[in-house]
């Protein structure tokens, strides 16, 4: 009967692997992929992920299914000049992208549980007014949650601070559809590199169609929270998806995050390797190091390329030793690119985040070598992006 729904609800024709053969390799993995290795935690997690995977994702695209039909509307809505956050992983999108976030007069972008539990606009509006009524008791419900959130979370803080009301990527929304490259993680599966190379791998029609589906999924963020703000996306697994969204969003920004590939490698690698490490007991370490580098390689490339064929004003890249040495000042030359006016209520509270990034010190620790990355590969390998975007080799 799983099977039977699984294959009912089809796949984004993307990628070469339906819903069923995913089911199957989890449970006997080809041999190319992260978990070809038997793991007796990784059969216990598992089956224990698969009825949630696809509860939610039945659920969320049965809802999303009835947004058709209940709210017609948000189709015809307009998608003004929304703004993506890309670049390179582990390059500061997250900071730059609740930075930016904080402008919410200008700005709406999507929160965590709206991605996982309610990527619909029949599902945000019925989870709003259990909130709202929650808050008129008291918010006995929010405080348990945040409670509970913390205990399930809070171990990953270090690597990426991760809240069910925090801004979070907006390509979750994709998972229902298999287009969303985080799924690599708990599938290991080569499938999913192919969209890490979207642009490149990927035929017209089925980018077009994946595009569609992300236009969609904006216009139902704006109908429930607000159609004259502008949406504000962060996905460093969209830089190789830069050329489809220019096309589908004419009027679009980007902004980009660029940070030397002698901290950017180790530390996508690393960060990785933890949620690898949750669903297998026996990691393959080289398999991600070799996969995640040779995307990495790709991603530079293709911000090497934007920056040299898009126009200033459209296109704007940002050194993580500069956001994080001076983030107010780096959103005041970002603001004055794109030509929007700063309010005196974002500055001021542009200014006490800037205090606090004057005192944050990160908790992931890792160390390239015992990941078996070299500085001497980085540094001949990624040579060409070092000295293009000016980056410390060392």
């Amino acid at each position: 009967m799983l099977v039977i729904l699984m294959t009912g609800m089809g796949a984004i024709v993307s990628l070469p692997i339906s819903l069923p053969q995913l089911f199957w390799r989890s449970f006997f993995p080809a041999a190319d992929s992260a978990y070809r290795r038997f793991s007796l935690q990784r059969l216990v997690v598992m089956l224990l992920f698969w009825p949630v995977f696809v509860s939610l994702l039945l659920s969320n695209r049965l809802c999303l299914w009835l947004d058709t039909l209940l709210f017609p509307a948000f189709r015809s809505l307009q998608i003004n000049q929304p703004v993506f956050i890309a670049g390179i992983p582990r390059s500061g999108t997250t900071f730059l992208h609740r930075l930016l976030a904080g402008d919410n007069q200008r700005f709406t972008t999507t929160a965590l549980w709206e991605l996982i539990f309610a990527p619909s606009i029949l599902q945000r509006r019925f989870w709003l007014s259990v909130a709202a009524l929650d808050r008129k008791l008291g918010a006995p419900c929010a405080r348990a949650l945040h409670w509970l959130e913390r205990k399930l979370l809070g171990g990953l803080d270090g690597v990426h601070r991760t809240g069910l009301l925090d801004p979070e990527e907006d390509y979750l929304a994709l998972a229902p559809y298999l287009g969303c490259f985080l799924l690599i993680l708990p599938f290991g599966d080569s499938a999913f590199w192919r969209l890490a190379q979207l642009d490149s791998d990927v035929g017209a029609a089925d980018k077009k169609r994946l595009t569609g589906i992300y236009r969609g999924l904006i216009q139902r963020h704006l109908y429930v929270h607000g159609r004259d703000r502008t949406f504000l996306s962060k996905n460093p697994s969209f830089t190789p998806w830069l050329q489809s969204l220019a096309e589908e969003f004419p009027d679009a920004r980007f902004i980009a995050c660029v940070r030397t590939p002698h901290e950017a490698v180790p530390s996508q690698v690393s960060s990785i390797l933890v949620g690898a490490r949750i669903f297998s007991g026996k990691t393959d370490v080289d398999w991600w190091r070799q996969g995640l580098t040779g995307m990495l390689a790709h991603y530079y490339e293709t911000l090497m390329d934007c920056h040299q064929r898009w126009p200033q004003n459209r296109f704007r890249v940002v050194a993580m030793t500069d956001l994080a040495d001076a983030p107010m000042a780096t959103i005041g030359a970002i603001y004055q690119t794109f030509h929007w006016p700063i309010s005196d209520a974002y500055r001021d509270w542009l200014s006490n985040e800037d205090e606090k990034a004057k005192r944050y010190r990160s908790g992931h620790q890792y160390a390239g070598d015992a990941l078996g990355i070299s500085s001497e590969e980085i540094s001949q390998r990624f040579d060409k992006p070092i000295r293009y975007f000016n980056l410390n080799s060392v």
